[in-house]
């Protein structure tokens, strides 16, 4: 059995939105780990593993890369853990 050609055409339309959807969702996962390490490895060299590590399980559950940008700045500044944990606490505020 032969479909139409305006199936044939909607069913390519869907796959390609979903191809483009499943490469932008990629691409953003992609900028968050890259962001997530990109902090941790700051906070490493900043405030040193110890303290880098207990902001981990904090920072793997934010999804905002807005947040995440805000927050790797954050990292460069911070002088202290206290310094970042402010901001930490700052940004959840604001979103």
């Amino acid at each position: 059995m032969h479909e139409s050609p305006l199936v044939q055409y909607l069913t390519e339309k869907a796959t390609a939105e979903a191809l483009q959807q499943g490469i932008q969702q990629g691409i953003q996962q992609g900028v968050r780990k890259r962001a997530l390490e990109d902090i941790m490895e700051v906070l490493e060299l900043r405030l040193h593993t110890e303290a880098a590590n207990s902001f981990k399980p904090t920072l793997d559950a934010i999804d905002d890369l807005q947040r995440l940008k805000h927050l790797l700045r954050a990292a460069i500044l911070a002088n202290t853990p206290e310094d970042f944990q402010q901001a930490l606490q700052s940004t959840e505020t604001e979103q």
